[in-house]
Parts: structure tokens; C-alpha cells; sequence
């Protein structure tokens, strides 16, 4: 066993990764820098570290005997790239305003423009595809290509599952959505209280006219569906408490 000390500028407790390549056993050094390893005379150890450079050390007699030796590790500069910026005045909003901005779509750089499928949906995509994503036709029956697994998840019942699943997920996360966007409408110009909100959503989604609305780039219309709406919506829960009060009563 050789003991050994480690000598780097701001060393600061790190370890140092240390490797008798000829034996291949290792081990790192101590926050101080000290280290233990097993060596013969001509073994040959490395020390490495990210902050420093790479050095081998080979052991000869001289180390051996006396089974103690130093090493002065240098620190790794990592020189980055040149980066050349524009002339710049020091008023920022001016610099940012000349600065050269490249399009990635002038570019043509490869890329989709199709937002990832949910889980539910790739569930749904599944069952109701063959393999390569083959799906089930009029006249498929005709080129004998018939897939048979959009017709066992039919029969099942599961296609009609996914299909509930889905349209429950998109549900909610358009109420999670008009939640966010129109809350504060919704408290100050339709009289709701925030444990309305939800239950109003609800209440909305189940309306012919909501998807239309809700697609309609004039969002004006939208709102005031929902302040005619909250007021049918509001008398219906009065509605519903007084019919609740009176069958408590009887």
C-alpha cells in the first residue's frame, strides 16, 4: 500500500478520482487530498477530476520504497467557443430590437407541428388500428387486408370505452381551461361564487351552442352566453333548494 497527497490549487474538500491502471483497481482521494492505494514498482496511476487535468503518475522504486508520494494536480481550463455579438448601445430595449432573429420554420429545419397524442389517446389509436397502424375499411374485405384487432376491441366493448374516455378527459381539460381564463369574469359579471364555478362549467359543456362559442375567434359571444347562461343556472339552484326544503319539511 502507497499513501499519497494530493497538492491543487482550491482543492475546497473535492475528491479525486484516483486508478492504478496496470492493477485496475481504484479509489478517490480524502477532502484533504490524502489517498491509499495498492501498487507494484512500474504500475502506472491516473488521476483524474473534472475541474483538473488528467495526469499519470508511474511508480518507481524510489516511490516504492519509500511508499509515500505528492502530486500537483493543474486546474482544466474548459475554453468555450467564440460567440460574436452585435454592436450594442447599453439601452436594451433598442439592442433588442436590432438583434438578427432567425425563423426555425424559414429555416426548414425538420419538425412536427402536431401536438403530441395523450395517453388516451394513443390508447384509443391502438385499439382501433392493425399493424403499421392499418385501419379497418369497407372494402378491406375485398384485398383479403382485414385487421383483426379494431374488430375484437369493437365486439369487446373496449373501442367504445376509450373512445368515453377520451371524450371525459377533453371535457376536462376544457373546463380546467375556461376555469383559468374566465374566472374573474365569471365572479364579477356573473354573480358566481368559486364553489359555483366548477358546477357551472359543467353545467355549459352540456349546451349545443358551448363548442361553437368556445371555437369562435370572437370571445365575446362566448361571454355573454355564459352571463345569459348563469342567470338560468343560478335561478335553477334556487329551484333545486326550494324543492329540497319543502320535501324536508314533509
Amino acid at each position: 500500500m502507497i499513501e499519497g497527497k494530493i497538492v491543487a490549487d482550491s482543492l475546497d474538500g473535492s475528491l479525486i478520482n484516483i486508478i492504478n491502471i496496470s492493477s485496475g483497481r481504484g479509489t478517490t482521494s480524502d477532502k484533504s487530498g490524502s489517498f491509499m492505494i495498492s501498487a507494484s514498482v512500474m504500475d502506472t496511476i491516473l488521476f483524474s477530476s473534472v475541474q483538473y487535468k488528467k495526469k499519470e503518475v508511474v511508480v518507481t522504486s524510489s516511490t516504492y520504497e519509500q511508499a509515500f508520494f505528492t502530486v500537483h494536480l493543474q486546474a482544466a481550463i474548459n475554453q468555450l467557443d467564440e460567440v460574436k455579438l452585435p454592436n450594442l448601445s447599453g439601452n436594451l430595449a433598442a439592442d433588442i430590437k436590432s438583434m438578427p432573429i432567425y425563423d426555425k420554420y424559414a429555416l426548414k429545419a425538420p419538425m412536427s407541428l402536431k401536438m403530441p397524442l395523450r395517453q388516451e389517446e394513443k390508447l384509443l389509436y391502438t385499439a382501433t388500428t392493425g399493424p403499421g397502424g392499418m385501419r379497418l375499411k369497407w372494402y378491406s374485405a375485398l384485398f383479403g387486408i382485414v385487421p383483426l384487432d379494431p374488430i375484437i376491441n369493437g365486439l369487446s366493448g373496449r373501442t367504445k370505452m376509450l373512445k368515453s374516455l377520451n371524450e371525459r378527459v377533453l371535457d376536462q381539460n376544457i373546463l380546467e381551461t375556461e376555469l383559468d381564463l374566465r374566472r374573474s369574469f365569471l365572479l364579477d359579471k356573473c354573480h358566481l361564487t368559486e364553489e359555483q364555478l366548477y358546477l357551472f362549467i359543467n353545467y355549459c359543456l352540456v349546451q349545443s351552442e358551448f363548442k361553437e362559442l368556445r371555437n369562435d375567434p370572437d370571445k365575446l359571444q362566448l361571454l355573454e352566453f355564459y352571463k345569459r347562461e348563469s342567470v338560468k343556472f343560478l335561478k335553477l339552484l334556487t329551484q333545486q333548494r326550494t324543492e329540497i326544503q319543502i320535501d324536508s319539511v314533509h
